[in-house]
């Protein structure tokens, strides 16, 4: 082996030992920051169904699961975590920060590109350095809680590191097209981020180079074989749901996001559209409080110093929105096919979310929350070389203030993990529950499955869906045997006056996980037998099996939030 080729093998795994280490740093001070912010059912859901595929459900026969699955994503992670760690409250924190941490160093490896030395390590620091630090509060829950369409991006950006690393060969576009078959089983939002710009930036490039420069379409093979790889995994994803169905797996409730908003809703959307997007890059100071539930936190800074950390964020915003910018000048180079398929998603995705029904508040940024690490890849992969030709004392100017910007990100980041665990506000009633015998019973969303995870299984509340006129079971992330009297009991009812503002909606004065006196008449199961106040919980106990005076039909809407005359 000669010199060089010794000193490349040492550099390479400098590189692995490097990021193994960053990754587990990573990881611990993810779950941290990720413990400050309470779990909700949201991410119950998904363990409880990663709980039940570990248990030999791979279908998941019998589940009613919102029109966004995590059937090929983050269901299979959490199985994994399960099967190490058995069902816990802590599942939801666990999965969340591995996705983020993996998140992260995609990213950068993205960002990287081909690049060796000091220049790879820039473009991996620029884009790494980007999301590093969440910001503390909401964003924290968006980017490091439960499923919501974050984890899609991580086989996303896989998919197109592949891409960009892998020669051009026929096995390529295969292999592109079996990953994004998978990852659009699990996420639709896949086809806004992935499928669509891959095929949309291929076939523009078949036709630049056949009316630009007369080339033969036998030429351009590699780029029509990705966009009928991404075609043919949109049809194969459909196929895929379709046999699930046909065998008897899960069903899926319609998809509310299709939905356009009406216009004069627009400058609003565009607004809250904005204000998410700063939220995700850690850049929203307007918003900012001390206890803010839907909004950035300061987490117990003083608000200029939180505002100033936030507003140091717009660096890294701004370096995205350049990245984004430049990326199109690179549409038809066939050296670069990742970074214009990256800008192209961005817009794709956020022209389908600013007029639908779904884009009214600040934390609904979500559905577009690929634009984090896709404007990270952005930045790390262009910023870099636009600075190539600058005298070096500038140079060593903007090195000395970037690194400068990143200890920041990296004291708040520490700030925010160094803050106290937050517990959901269902834990506390578990005990008392299993003291009292009481192991069965209904409630609502924000209680139902969330107190299963916590529990390990040992309590379960079922969602019902609580009218005036009939009681109903809820075909909304759960499972039909829950509410089939000949397979389950349930004979007490629970709700929580501390959850007044549940998942369900409602506003001020709604309190949306209480229940209204009428619907519990509803019932029509008499009396309770006892009547049970405990902290914010009030438990209803009757001495016979509810499910069978749940007389509605099953549906995926959430009832009447309680405004008043609640139990």
């Amino acid at each position: 082996m000669t010199e060089d080729e010794s000193r490349r093998r040492r550099a390479r795994w400098a590189w692995v030992g490097g990021l193994a280490a960053l990754a587990l740093v990573l990881f611990f001070v993810y779950l941290r920051l990720s413990r400050t912010y309470a779990a909700t059912s949201d991410g119950a859901d998904q363990a409880l169904q990663g709980w039940d595929m570990l248990h030999g459900n791979w279908l998941l026969r019998g589940w009613t699961i919102a029109d966004v699955t995590y059937y090929t994503t983050e269901v299979p992670e959490y199985a994994i975590i399960e099967l190490f760690r058995g069902l816990r409250a802590d599942d939801v924190h666990i999965a969340g920060a591995a996705t983020y941490t993996l998140l992260v160093l995609a990213a950068g490896l993205l960002a990287r590109g081909r690049s060796t030395g000091r220049e790879g390590l820039i473009r991996f620091a620029v884009a790494a350095g980007i999301m590093i630090a969440p910001q503390f509060g909401n964003a924290t829950h968006l980017l490091l809680s439960q499923p919501d369409h974050l984890g899609t991006s991580l086989p996303v950006l896989l998919v197109f590191l592949m891409l960009d690393r892998a020669p051009r060969r026929w096995y390529i576009p295969v292999a592109a097209g079996v990953a994004l078959t998978w990852v659009v089983i699990g996420d639709r939002v896949a086809l806004l981020t992935a499928v669509g710009p891959l095929a949309v930036v291929c076939a523009a490039r078949v036709l630049f180079a056949m009316l630009r420069y007369r080339k033969s379409l036998a030429s351009q093979w590699y780029e029509l074989s990705l966009v009928a790889a991404s075609v043919v995994s949109f049809a194969a994803a459909e196929l895929a749901v379709r046999l699930i169905g046909a065998l008897h797996g899960y069903k899926i409730t319609p998809v509310a996001s299709a939905r356009i908003a009406m216009l004069q809703f627009l400058p609003h959307h565009v607004q809250a559209t904005v204000g998410g997007i700063r939220n995700m890059y850690g850049a929203d100071f307007i918003h900012i409080s001390q206890n803010s539930l839907f909004g950035p936190q300061l987490g117990g800074l003083p608000l200029s110093v939180g505002v100033a950390l936030a507003a140091l964020h717009f660096v890294g915003l701004a370096l995205a929105v350049w990245g984004f910018f430049r990326a199109f000048r690179y549409f038809f180079d066939p050296a670069d096919l990742v970074s214009p398929v990256l800008a192209t998603g961005i817009v794709i995705n956020v022209a389908a979310y600013v007029p639908s029904v779904v884009s009214a508040r600040i934390w609904d940024a979500r559905e577009i929350v690929a634009v984090l690490p896709f404007g990270a890849v952005l930045a790390g992969r262009m910023v870099p070389g636009t600075l190539a030709g600058l005298p070096r004392r500038v140079k060593q100017a903007l090195a000395f203030v970037g690194v400068g910007v990143l200890a920041c990100y990296l004291a708040g980041l520490g700030f925010g993990a160094a803050q106290s665990p937050q517990a959901d506000n269902e834990q506390a009633v578990i005990p008392w529950l299993e003291a009292h015998h009481l192991t069965s019973g209904l409630g609502l969303y924000p209680e139902a499955n969330l107190i299963v995870m916590d529990s390990g299984g040992r309590v379960a509340i079922r969602d019902v869906v609580w009218q005036s006129n009939a009681d109903a079971p809820r075909a909304f992330e759960s499972k039909t045997a829950w509410y089939d009297p000949r397979q389950s009991y349930a004979n007490f009812v629970l709700t929580n006056g501390a959850d007044q503002w549940g998942m369900d909606g409602g506003g001020p004065g709604v309190l949306a996980s209480m229940i209204t006196r009428s619907a519990i008449a509803a019932l029509h199961a008499g009396p309770p037998a006892h009547v049970y106040h405990y902290k914010t919980f009030t438990i209803m106990v009757w001495n016979h099996n509810l499910l069978n005076d749940l007389t509605g039909k099953p549906t995926s809407q959430s009832g009447t939030p309680c405004a008043s005359d609640c139990v």
